[in-house]
């Protein structure tokens, strides 16, 4: 009893120590064995591999299975073994693995050992084939079903594969042959000849049925495209064709002469194409189509197409001689021109080409060219071998751009010569050609081709020459000046006033004066209506000239320039500059592009198909306006020595005009 007592004591006494928490520093001892081994789990790295999917059992007893086999390292991690295998039922699993349905038709599989096994019962609802897609985790799939055929698919980019276990449902004596459509290209290229031979077969049963490929045209054998899979015997390929459609595709190099079909089909095209250079001459009892009924696509024209058997088709070629033909067309070439008041001409040259196969753009060495580009990017000037100047060409439209200078002569203040333009070997389409001068030159005349341009007046220059002329004249007639002497005066005068806006003003003045003073010595009433009529012909001439701007276009100075205002930096301008791309380093031996003047007056001339065999180049003479000036100074001089010399006679003159009025007056 006393016992019984101590021992419930000791317990009352130990139970509440042992319930208290662990302290911090306890520990947990395990033997070593298991440690190394928990040790070793966690450096290794984590996999799981399915070795092989082993589908077994039957459709006829309806008792299909499928094993999982595989290892695990490592933290055993879940993998996916099958997806889109609809219409499949998967349980009853036994071994050292779990299988688990992640979503319709994925099925996912966690090994419980290292090394597992799991076997299912499978069960396949309303058909008589298993379609499933392989995860890249499983390394081969394997069928020991009896009455059915398993059949492999390709790989797709992420290593998974397509199987189809399809049921045999007729006996050996029903599967019927699968039958073919042979299409065969065959390509005459003056090094070599190749062929492509397409064969479409279709097995119309339920398993893989054999076709056998014989090449009997000493054919040597370069690529084979088939998803079937094939083996070689004996020289010939006998393909494993799965049921359904399918295409094998044959190329390589036909040594021989002649064709053979490699396979028994019941329909055979045969497309026989040469290259520009080639012609054959086929020889065959085979029924000639048309290429559309073949369903081939040729390279070259000219191609011959043939419905073949077993007919052996043969041919010759011959070689055709090529003549000489241009690798490129022109088809438009515009030349600018500048003729500047001193220096070189400088000259900017467009060309458009059609290129279809050369390699290279020959440019002329006259006139020195100084810039040139293809397509808008700038190239580099090379000489070939023979010292010209070459751009190289690509393929199809484009455009070279030619910049260049050459000397023109000029003296005593005419330019003279000509100036010529690139001419390629080839004779451009259209060939268009501008000239343009700065406002201190005035072309007289300009030729190019078998056009030709003089210088003209405009209408209003003459319109005005006639009315001084008339003016001056009826004035000085007036004044009782003689006739010769007159004519001479008005004209020299007018021509003066058209070359000199100064003089031309001071004539304008000085006929106005002897105008009024001529409406002075009229009656009154006559004096009214002239006065009027005088008034709205000097308003008229005023907005004439004005409108011509007769001051501006004969006078000197530089062209107007935009002003432009230099001030602080706007926050625009400092955050388009902060966010502006750094320039990219590109090769700088590349020629700089000059900027061609527009110039104040240009003349344009247009011709087609100018002669590529000899050089082309545009006349220039042309006067400047400095020497007109001193032309007009010089007829203005005479015209004020004549009227000096007359002085006193046409004073004399004017005061009679003038006094004759009032002396009327007096004696009436």
């Amino acid at each position: 009893m006393r016992t019984n007592v101590l021992v419930a004591s000791l317990l009352l006494f130990v139970l509440p120590l042992l319930a208290q928490d662990p302290k911090p520093g306890s520990q947990v001892t395990i033997p070593l064995e298991r440690y190394e081994t928990l040790r070793r789990t966690s450096d290794s790295p984590s996999a799981t591999v399915v070795d092989t999917i082993l589908l077994g059992g039957g459709f006829r007893e309806k008792n299909l299975s499928i094993t999982f086999t595989g290892r695990a390292t490592g933290a055993r991690p879940l993998v996916q073994v099958m997806n889109q295998t609809n219409d499949v039922t998967i349980s009853g699993c036994k071994g050292d693995a779990m299988l688990s349905r992640s979503g319709k038709g994925t099925f996912d599989l966690v090994p419980l050992a290292d090394a597992f096994e799991v076997r299912c019962d499978l069960s396949i609802s309303g058909s008589d084939r298993l379609r499933m897609h392989v995860a890249q985790s499983v390394l081969a799939v394997r069928s020991s079903v009896a009455d059915a055929e398993l059949l492999a698919g390709d790989e797709d980019e992420t290593g998974a594969r397509d199987y189809t276990l399809v049921r045999h449902v007729a006996g050996p004596g029903e599967i019927l042959a699968a039958t073919a459509t042979g299409r065969y290209l065959i390509t005459l290229l003056p090094d070599a000849t190749r062929f492509r031979y397409a064969i479409d077969v279709h097995n119309p049963n339920r398993t893989t049925s054999s076709l056998e490929l014989a090449l009997q045209s000493n054919e040597h054998l370069q690529q084979i495209d088939s998803a079937a899979p094939y083996e070689v015997a004996e020289g010939r390929y006998v393909f494993s064709i799965p049921p359904g459609d399918s295409t094998i595709t044959l190329t390589g190099e036909l040594r021989g002469t002649a064709f053979t079909a490699p396979v028994r089909a019941s329909l055979q095209y045969l497309v026989i194409e040469s290259h520009p250079l080639l012609r054959p001459t086929v020889q065959t009892p085979a029924k000639r189509i048309s290429i559309s009924e073949t369903g081939v696509t040729p390279q070259y024209r000219g191609a011959l197409a043939f419905e073949t058997g077993t007919e052996r088709i043969a041919w010759q070629v011959t070689r055709l001689q090529a003549l000489h033909s241009t690798g490129y067309a022109v088809n438009d070439a515009s030349h600018r021109l500048f003729v500047p008041v001193d220096g070189p001409v400088l000259g900017e040259t467009t060309f458009a080409l059609r290129n279809e196969g050369a390699p290279e753009l020959v440019l002329p060495q006259k006139p020195e060219p100084t810039y040139v580009s293809l397509g808008g990017d700038a190239v580099l000037m090379t000489k070939n071998a023979a010292g010209q100047l070459t751009v190289p060409l690509s393929q199809g439209e484009q455009q070279v751009l030619v910049q260049h200078r050459q000397p023109l002569r000029r003296g005593l203040g005419f330019a003279l010569g000509s100036v010529a333009v690139p001419q390629l070997s080839e004779a451009a389409t259209q060939t268009t050609v501008v000239l343009s001068y700065p406002e201190q030159w005035v072309p007289l005349l300009e030729k190019f081709g078998s056009r030709a341009r003089v210088w003209t007046p405009d209408a209003g220059d003459v319109l005005l020459f006639l009315l001084i002329v008339v003016w001056l004249e009826r004035l000085l007639a007036w004044l009782a000046v003689p006739a010769p002497h007159r004519f001479v005066i008005s004209l020299l005068a007018a021509l003066a006033a058209s070359l000199v806006s100064a003089f031309l003003v001071l004539v304008i003045v000085a006929c106005s004066a002897l105008t009024i003073a001529w409406i002075i010595g009229l009656p009154i009433r006559t004096r009214v209506v002239v006065g009027v009529l005088f008034i709205g012909a000097v308003l008229l001439g005023m907005l004439f000239l004005s409108v011509n701007n007769r001051s501006g276009r004969y006078g000197y100075g530089a062209p107007s320039e935009s002003v432009t205002s230099v001030g602080t930096d706007t926050a625009i301008d400092k955050v388009q500059r902060a966010n502006a791309p750094e320039p990219v380093p590109a090769y700088q031996g590349l020629p700089a592009k000059f900027t061609l003047p527009p110039g104040e007056r240009s003349s344009m001339f247009s011709q087609e198909l100018l002669r590529a065999d000899r050089p082309q180049a545009a006349f220039v003479f042309a006067v400047s306006f400095a020497l007109t000036n001193w032309i007009g100074v010089l007829l203005a001089l005479i015209v004020i020595v004549m009227l000096w010399r007359d002085r006193y006679a046409l004073a004399q003159a004017i005061r009679e005009r003038i006094a004759r009025p009032n002396k009327e007056v007096v004696e009436t």
